[in-house]
């Protein structure tokens, strides 16, 4: 793929730098560890850089993603990025109980995908770096009958 951004590069008059980041293991709030791989791309005249969790050697668990001018400094990238990923890392929005995973507050963040493989295709959210399928967020959900909710949708490289 180095070839086809240093072409994008020069087309749009810029030097691309290749940057290949090792992969890196961090903690969460429980003291679990979390392999990223990172991925840095030349999008025309954007630069993002985006770490993804590997377990097993899937792409599986935890995402996250910066972008910066095409001239930025991948660096500064790295340093946004792990900025957001220890913060993120530090929360927790889901509890184990008795009764299963429950949310622990009133307040949930996390990332929206699907299972590729099911028949139905629904939803799945990536919450504290685990999967929750749709129906076991509708469950979790349950015991806020009643209450007001407010659904907001952002770009995987916006802070939320």
């Amino acid at each position: 793929m180095q070839p086809l951004h240093e072409e994008v590069a020069r087309r749009n008059g810029l030097t691309f730098t290749h940057i290949a980041f090792l992969p890196m293991e961090l903690l969460d709030a429980n003291g679990a560890g979390h392999r990223f791989h990172f991925v840095l791309r030349l999008l025309g005249m954007m630069l993002s850089l985006e770490a993804v969790e590997v377990k097993g050697g899937r792409r599986e668990g935890y995402e996250f993603q910066v972008h910066g001018a095409a001239d930025a400094d991948p660096l500064d990238l790295m340093t946004r990025l792990l900025e957001r990923m220890r913060h993120d890392l530090a929360t927790t929005y889901l509890v184990e109980g008795d009764l299963g995973l429950s949310i622990s507050g009133t307040t949930v963040r996390g990332q929206l995908t699907c299972d590729p493989e099911s028949a139905d295709y629904m939803p799945v959210l990536i919450i504290d770096g685990r999967e929750v399928s749709w129906e076991q967020f509708g469950r979790m959900l349950m015991t806020f009958e009643g209450w007001r909710i407010h659904l907001e949708i952002q770009d995987p490289s916006e802070e939320v």
